[in-house]
């Protein structure tokens, strides 16, 4: 008589193998999922962060140039070429304080501009910085050319400029989208940069007093 020994160990049958591999299939397409978002919002902060360190460097710099603006240099109204004049989307002013690193001394002559971006979605505040030397008059500021300026915020839903005057007949102050130097005189009390990144996050604002002449 032969006898049967069995050993107790049964394999995987082909249905249990392919119910397996669908599970570890499933779980990791999950994994990897999970890992593409974290991926993606951990990419958003960091942009994020980058943008409102670049927003907040531009601003501070903004305001020490528009703070230090050189009124004697800008009276005389239109007459005067280089007299301060303001729009909501354009603004030019000579400055004590210049931003391009070329530009370390003397009174320089600045011009911003707020465009659309290419894309018809969003604007870019653009800039543009002489020394007042080099622009000896008025025909000199028409040789100003396209490559001459500088982006320096991008991608923003809107961006405007705003300018503090003061009221009339002892009245409170009142802040206007323009700036005549004949109607409104040489310079505002005040100019203000409105900045917002989308319709979701609350508009970022900067505000430069423009000093009175002393001496």
């Amino acid at each position: 008589m032969m006898l049967r020994i069995s050993s107790g160990k049964k394999g995987f049958t082909l249905l249990e193998l392919l119910l397996s591999m669908t599970i570890l299939s499933m779980i990791a397409v999950l994994a990897f999922g999970a890992l593409r978002l974290g991926v993606r919002s951990w990419e958003k902060g960091e942009k994020t962060v980058e943008t409102k360190q670049r927003v907040r460097i531009v601003l501070n710099l903004l305001q020490r140039q528009f703070a230090s603006m050189d009124r004697t240099a800008m009276e005389g109204g239109t007459g005067n070429a280089f007299a301060f004049r303001g729009e909501d989307k354009t603004l030019s002013f000579l400055s004590r304080v210049a931003l391009v690193p070329g530009n370390l001394y003397g009174t320089v002559y600045a011009k911003y501009e707020v465009r659309m971006n290419d894309d018809g979605e969003g604007e870019t505040l653009a800039f543009y910085e002489k020394n007042r030397i080099f622009l000896p008059n008025a025909e000199s500021l028409e040789k100003v050319r396209e490559e001459d300026f500088h982006d320096l915020l991008r991608g923003f839903r809107d961006i405007s400029f705003s300018y503090l005057k003061p009221g009339e007949e002892d009245g409170p102050p009142e802040w206007r989208d323009t700036w005549d130097p004949d109607a409104d005189g040489p310079v505002p009390l005040a100019v203000r940069l409105t900045i917002e990144e989308d319709e979701t996050s609350p508009p970022i604002g900067m505000l430069a007093r423009i000093v009175a002449e002393t001496g």
